[in-house]
């Protein structure tokens, strides 16, 4: 196949086509997530979400208590992604899979701190 054809063009063309085929119809992935609020002055509460995110479509779901919803302004790189819902934003770290959840109230911030972990 890359008889004539340089060996840097050439592999740089089996990477590219390598890489592309990685990508192509890749699925929404789904974290699940346990969070933390430490903001509870009573007691540490602990709460199970999901966020399914496709990187290839810049689309990021919420999904808790099998309610599901769709997050705006989504920015997704190859080191974090984040979005947000009316009076919530969500921040997560692609390369240890934490996550942040704020929620705003009207004089208030709270603030959750999770982990994730890829569901198969």
């Amino acid at each position: 196949m890359c008889l004539r054809i340089p060996t840097e063009v050439c592999a740089l063309t089996v990477l590219l086509a390598v890489t592309a085929s990685a990508h192509a119809g890749s699925a929404p992935q789904r974290l699940a997530c346990v969070l933390t609020d430490i903001d509870t002055a009573s007691a540490v509460e602990h709460r199970s979400i999901a966020i399914v995110f496709d990187a290839d479509r810049s689309t990021i779901a919420f999904e808790e208590g099998g309610r599901s919803q769709d997050l705006t302004n989504v920015s997704i790189s190859m080191t974090s992604m984040s979005g947000g819902v009316g009076d919530m934003t969500v921040g997560v770290s692609r390369s240890s899979w934490r996550v942040v959840v704020q929620t705003y109230g009207k004089s208030s911030v709270r603030t959750e701190y999770g982990v994730c972990a890829l569901a198969r």
